[in-house]
């Protein structure tokens, strides 16, 4: 064998040996021993040479369950230099002292093996007690820092945060970390005078730690998992009572976190009543909203101490005070307070069941803050912004299911993996076809006696399904078993061949996997129990979303029996179910005449966009021809809704990329002509009297017309904008309407007047990305894109900007970049 032969043996060697190792590694706990409390403390800046390192304590009392005495002790603990450990028995008696240097670390597991000279005996309790020193630190895990420039001063203000969720309770203290473990955590601060503490309960006392350093102590928490511990320190200020319910923010935000903090007064108290279980007597006294002007997401639903991104929590004037910042607020809100039931009173067992809290988080994010503001109409805007949303991924072989084996989900990067769209949105959806399968009633109790079983305890999904199947109305038809396990533990979803026969007397149903690819590798046999409802001409109920009957998975073909004819028929009701429909030709052409006549023939908004982005799809697989979708949606024409529109452009996104130059004056045309009705309708200006779908209507329409140069939008816009009346656009609109502004050249310098002067880096960044929509390309190219002065997140956002809004100066475009591609990367 030649030596390349020995290297690329060797490295098989070493790949195999890697997989072997991490197969091997032992990533569970043995659960000999579960903790019941923590006693916490941690002590930051306790010296100015060493700003980044922190100083814990922690006493963990612990329970000896194993069947045999345990001779050792394995938790988690990870980037933590331990100085001390002891054990000691229940009356707080130290039992040994261990050497530290006797400590076994498991690098890849992230654990930590206490040895004990004195094994510890069954059914007993004990204490082990940690020293040691840990590291703030910056990629936004564990306990890390943020900062900002105070207003006035320009200061640089600094805070410690925390992000426990998924696995990163260990990189603080030493612990158990899984969500089964749950344990009770009394926690202590200290912190530099200048500085204040909060975290997941109620400030107990402040003492003085000596040298200008003070010890802030906090109520015990109730038992909960590890990685919802949480707690900040900062120069912040609340807006409400800090021992009830409270707002925290910087100071110069204090003004900016009214509609918040009102969110937060009405959708508390709306949980409480939903679930007949208010939140005090969940076991915390006290809920906090708090921003970090760095956080990893949204929002992280802490028990008793909810942190969120200052975009949530802040709504500036004129900047982020709009109709979409209001609701983006109101739902991260809705969907957070949810969790202190779904989440931290009730957890999952195991990241394999994660969708066990954020399922439902998803499901009330849009219904209870569609209760709480129905302006907004989020129960219709759940159908196109998450069913049609996660229909894409859950075609593809790149699919998960809803619940995975246990044994599948062990390392850290499957437990991420479980951190999908899956659980999220489709998990909603599931939530949502089981809650109008079943009554909402009869779901609304078994949600109830489900929480108040399991309230500080941990779930599987049989858990949630037992009381599913209690409530469960007798008079249905169905294998339960089947139908939950078939949207949770299988992966997919089916879609619904309607054929019409016997002169439309009978319709058969059949089902079939919808795949984006069948070729992919997914497996396309597989089958589901199917819930059936439908409305007719004849019957045009759209609001009895119980199902008829249910398509059975050993069941080829069902039929639909009519005593007189139907012109058409919808199947699932306002998209209430999980599945997609494929009508056939003659029932197609019935539902565009429907759709064509007054108000649409009463089909609600819901099924006008299941069509069309079932179409859409169908189109992209392959079922049908595009020139069938586009001529049904002359019924557009008539349209005028948001939610059927969202649907239509979203299906177009991937359409048009595919137009060549000579047919896109064709598709400008036909954007003129669909879109006359609703563009008339709407226009180009705003008004106070808008409506929340209204303006996100407008921003849709407009965006689409103006960058394919359809019905004069780009010229009406520019028009308004150079008048003697011009007026700045609302915040939601801004983009939209400057992106047309800047399309030609005299419009580009008056938005980049505007750009030079504004001081707020968000602002400047949305007036920055509209310059990008300029048809003079070569000006905004040369003269901006090449500028030195520009950053390389600024030129990437302004090349993709002009590709993206000029599709017939595609190629000039490219040419430009291309000609010379080392005058860009040396910019």
């Amino acid at each position: 064998m030649g030596s390349s032969g020995i290297r690329f043996l060797a490295r098989g060697l070493l790949l195999f040996y890697l997989i072997s190792a991490a197969h091997c590694a032992d990533y569970r706990l043995d659960g000999s021993v579960v903790p019941s409390a923590y006693n916490l403390t941690i002590g930051v800046l306790r010296d100015s040479t060493q700003p980044t390192l922190f100083d814990g304590e922690v006493s963990i009392a612990l329970r000896v369950v194993s069947s045999v005495e345990v001779q050792q002790i394995t938790l988690h603990a990870d980037t933590l230099e331990i100085s001390e450990c002891r054990l000691l028995d229940a009356t707080g008696a130290q039992v040994e002292a261990i050497d530290t240097g006797r400590l076994i670390y498991e690098a890849s597991t992230q654990q930590v093996t206490v040895p004990l000279t004195q094994a510890l005996e069954v059914g007993k309790e004990y204490g082990l007690e940690f020293k040691y020193t840990g590291r703030i630190r910056t990629d936004m895990s564990g306990l890390f820092s943020a900062s900002y420039a105070e207003e006035g001063t320009n200061a640089t203000k600094w805070l410690a945060v925390t992000q426990m969720q998924r696995i990163n309770a260990r990189y603080v203290l030493p612990c158990f970390d899984e969500p089964a473990m749950k344990a009770k955590f009394q926690l202590q601060i200290i912190r530099p005078k200048e500085y204040q503490a909060i975290a997941n309960t109620k400030l107990r006392e402040t003492t003085d730690a000596g040298q200008d350093r003070f010890t802030d102590h906090f109520e015990e928490t109730p038992a909960m998992s590890t990685y919802l511990l949480a707690f900040i320190i900062a120069e912040y200020s609340a807006r409400g009572n800090v021992s009830e319910f409270s707002v925290l923010s910087r100071p110069e935000f204090y003004n900016n976190t009214e509609f918040s903090y009102q969110v937060g007064q009405r959708v508390v108290p709306a949980f409480g009543d939903l679930f007949q279980l208010p939140y005090t007597e969940l076991g915390n006294e006290v809920l906090q909203y708090a921003s970090s002007p760095r956080f990893p997401h949204n929002g992280m639903e802490n028990w008793g101490l909810i942190i969120y991104s200052e975009a949530v929590l802040v709504q500036i004037p004129d900047y982020t005070d709009d109709w979409s910042h209001k609701e983006f607020a109101a739902r991260i809100i809705a969907h957070e307070t949810s969790h202190m039931w779904f989440g931290d009173s009730v957890t999952f067992s195991w990241w394999s069941y994660f969708w066990l809290n954020e399922a439902f988080a998803r499901y009330y994010e849009y219904f209870m803050a569609h209760q709480l503001y129905p302006e907004y109409h989020l129960d219709e805007q759940f159908a196109v912004r998450q069913m049609q949303l996660i229909f894409a991924m859950d075609a593809k072989n790149s699919t998960q299911p809803m619940t995975s084996p246990e044994g599948d989900i062990q390392t850290p990067s499957q437990i991420a993996s479980k951190f999908s769209s899956i659980a999220y949105a489709k998990g909603a959806s599931i939530v949502r076809m089981w809650r109008n399968c079943m009554g909402a009633e009869n779901f609304d109790t078994a949600i109830r006696n489900y929480l108040k079983q399991y309230h500080l305890s941990n779930t599987e999904p049989n858990n949630l399904f037992y009381h599913l199947y209690e409530q469960w109305p007798t008079s249905q038809y169905v294998n339960l078993e089947h139908f939950f396990a078939d949207y949770t533990e299988q992966v997919g979803y089916p879609m619904l061949m309607v054929n019409a026969t016997r002169e439309n007397h009978v319709v058969n149903v059949e089902q079939k996997r919808f795949l984006l690819n069948p070729e992919d590798g997914s497996n396309a046999t597989l089958k589901y129990t199917v819930p059936i409802t439908y409305a007719t001409n004849l019957e045009p109920n759209f609001h009895n979303l119980t199902p008829a009957m249910y398509l059975h998975k050993p069941t080829n073909i069902l039929q639909l029996y009519f005593e007189d004819p139907i012109d058409w028929i919808v199947l699932n009701l306002r998209q209430s179910n999980y599945q997609r429909v494929l009508y056939d030709p003659t029932l197609l052409k019935g539902l565009q005449v429907a759709l064509s006549a007054t108000n649409h023939s009463g089909i609600p908004v819901e099924n006008r966009a299941q069509i069309i982005d079932d179409l859409f799809n169908f189109a992209r697989v392959g079922y049908i021809d595009y020139a069938e979708v586009f001529e049904f949606l002359e019924y557009l024409k008539d349209e005028l809704d948001y939610v059927p529109w969202y649907a239509v452009f979203e299906g177009l996104q991937l359409v048009a990329k595919r137009f060549t130059p000579e047919q896109l004056p064709h598709f400008s045309l036909y954007l003129s002509d669909t879109t006359n009705a609703v563009f008339s309708r709407l226009g180009v200006d705003w008004s106070d009297e808008d409506t929340p779908l209204e303006v996100a209507n407008r921003n849709n329409v407009v965006t689409w017309l103006c960058r394919y140069q359809a019905s004069g939008c780009r010229y009406q816009i520019y028009a308004m904008f150079s008048s003697s009346g011009w007026r700045k656009p609302t915040p939601d609109y801004r983009q939209t309407y400057y992106c047309a502004v800047s399309s030609e050249y005299a419009g580009l310098t008056l938005v980049y007047g505007l750009y030079y002067l504004e001081k707020r880096a968000s602002e400047k960044e949305l007036y920055w990305s509209a310059m990008g929509c300029t048809r003079s390309y070569d000006t905004f190219y040369y003269n901006m894109i090449l500028n030195p002065a520009s950053t390389v997140q600024e030129k990437k956002i302004g090349i993709a900007r002009l590709y993206e809004q000029n599709p017939d100066l595609v190629q000039p475009i490219f040419e430009l970049i291309s000609e010379d591609i080392t005058q860009l990367s040396a910019a």
